[in-house]
């Protein structure tokens, strides 16, 4: 009602009528403030789809379509509360309705049923268990350039490892394809999470071992991951804070992958320079990460520099800040190869 109001102040008449308008120049086309009042509520869209997804609504959802009362008794809702929610879905066209009966969009169907050729709600569960809450902050964290997330339950390592997993995957399998590691013997994987990038390498190259390191809350979940895995003998699990602890030498060749986005400038220099204390003579650097095109920020970019600041104080970063911080820290560029979009990979190696 409120937006309607905004409307009748701003739009005429759309029969022509009201107050002549004196001849000369055209005036200024009257704006519309709907586009505001849609990105100002869009945190009530986002819920809606989180919650439709946590009761399990749009695999509640048949081919031939359901009604409120079916979905409700499906998904265990009052029967208002489920024809409200299909209502807020219709509008974003992620639901269709078709008289009393409400359907999955194709693209619905296909991402969010559980049915389809991928499962995208391990996703909304990181965005509504974690990162929703976490933009509640927001300010403090545009204002101070510093990370406002709260310390993450075992639960939300989870969501948040799953998710990261299931943005990855497609840049993970690039990675083996992109990148020779024949002439390797061990990899190290700092930040590796529950092993979305060490995995298919080992699986490509045989000959390799690798350590997978990262913080021992999230090196606990995935050990459970690979305690039955067919590779877990070649991939041992060490919890360890990067800045903090001893790191694992005699590795030639590490593999970064989203973890420069995760911090500052400073950190990553910090970073980098411990990387190149252990590295193997002959070693390599592999960056894997969402770099920033200045000149054509991809999409996911533009979201990455707020979700990386409100988890860290991150950002994501042009490829010439990068190679600025290898010069400074003895390592040297030596390709720079692009990923499934916008992930690309920079190739380093020590400066003897």
């Amino acid at each position: 009602m409120a937006d309607q109001q905004i409307q009748r102040v701003f739009v005429p008449p759309s029969d022509g009528s009201g107050p002549d308008v004196p001849d000369g120049p055209d005036p200024a086309p009257l704006l519309n403030p709907a586009r505001i009042t849609g990105v100002a509520s869009g945190f009530m869209t986002a819920k809606a789809l989180f919650v439709a997804a946590e009761v399990g609504l749009f695999a509640a959802v048949p081919a031939e379509g359901a009604t409120a009362p079916t979905l409700a008794a499906r998904c265990h809702l009052p029967v208002r509360s489920a024809r409200a929610l299909a209502d807020l879905l219709v509008a974003t066209g992620l639901l269709e309705h078709d008289g009393e009966r409400y359907r999955n969009a194709p693209d619905t169907e296909a991402f969010l049923a559980g049915r389809g050729p991928l499962d995208m709600r391990p996703m909304l569960t990181y965005w509504d268990t974690v990162s929703y809450s976490t933009w509640a902050r927001a300010s403090v964290a545009f204002r101070t350039r510093e990370g406002v997330r709260a310390d993450l339950t075992e639960a939300q390592i989870q969501a948040y490892e799953s998710s990261v997993a299931l943005v990855t995957a497609e840049t993970a399998a690039d990675l083996v394809g992109a990148y020779d590691f024949g002439p390797h013997h061990r990899v190290l994987d700092v930040g590796g999470g529950i092993g979305t990038f060490v995995k298919p390498i080992l699986g490509a190259y045989p000959q390799l071992t690798a350590t997978l390191l990262d913080l021992p809350e999230v090196v606990a979940v995935a050990r459970e991951k690979v305690a039955d895995d067919a590779l877990a003998g070649r991939l041992d699990l060490v919890g360890a804070d990067v800045f903090v602890d001893p790191l694992p030498a005699g590795h030639d060749v590490m593999v970064v992958a989203n973890v420069v986005h995760l911090f500052s400038p400073e950190r990553n220099t910090e970073l980098l320079s411990r990387l190149r204390a252990v590295v193997a003579p002959q070693g390599r650097l592999l960056l894997v990460d969402w770099w920033r095109d200045a000149s054509a920020p991809h999409p996911a970019t533009r979201l990455g520099a707020g979700e990386f600041l409100m988890i860290s104080g991150g950002d994501t970063y042009e490829a010439g800040e990068v190679t600025q911080w290898l010069d400074a820290t003895g390592w040297r560029v030596v390709a720079h190869l692009p990923l499934a979009a916008p992930a690309g990979l920079i190739v380093a190696e020590p400066i003897e």
